[in-house]
């Protein structure tokens, strides 16, 4: 929908406290009150379902790769994971942007809702380490700080592609291996 792409992109290039409701109309080019015949509730719902919206697709495609992954030698299994969850963040870069931007102007249903999101994935691959740890591929570890540890290092790649700091020096893909590298000279069993 015209109305939801527009709000989007203006959320992320000004904010959502910077993006007046008359600026998506004028966007699509349509009056004020088509925006609060699809969403009355304004651009609160709006910033509501474009976060729900990219919610439940990140989830569903980081479980998909979760599955896809089961099978995989440990090494290649994590290098797939992690340029799938770069790929899945990256896909919608302003959705990135606006959910820095408004962390803080977040209802709480929301912040609930992010939260449990980030519990379950951080859960799933909590439970595949445990089954890889069970297969001798790597040590008894605490799987959820391990994940934690794994998932924030892929995060600073999305930090530094969004141009908030420049965290990584070589190229994603460089620098995805050498995370992975890395986080299995830690896992192993010494």
């Amino acid at each position: 929908m015209k109305l939801l792409e527009a709000a989007k992109s203006l959320f992320a290039e000004r904010g959502y406290e910077g993006t007046p409701v008359r600026e998506i109309n004028k966007q699509i080019g349509k009056g004020v009150g088509i925006l609060y015949h699809y969403f009355p509730g304004g651009k609160r719902e709006i910033l509501s379902v474009l976060l729900q919206e990219s919610m439940a697709r990140r989830k569903h495609e980081l479980k998909l790769t979760a599955q896809a992954i089961e099978e995989l030698e440990l090494r290649e299994a994590l290098l797939r994971f992690s340029r799938r969850f770069h790929e899945v963040f990256m896909a919608d870069i302003d959705i990135l942007r606006i959910m820095v931007r408004v962390s803080d102007s977040l209802d709480l249903k929301e912040q609930q809702e992010l939260t449990d999101m980030i519990k379950q994935q951080t859960q799933i691959f909590a439970e595949f380490l445990h089954r890889r740890e069970q297969k001798g591929e790597i040590r008894n570890l605490d799987y959820t700080m391990a994940t934690r540890q794994f998932f924030s290092m892929m995060m600073q790649t999305l930090v530094s592609e969004l141009g908030m700091v420049k965290i990584q020096w070589e190229d994603t893909e460089t620098y995805l291996e050498k995370i992975v590298d890395y986080t299995i000279d830690l896992w192993r069993k010494p």
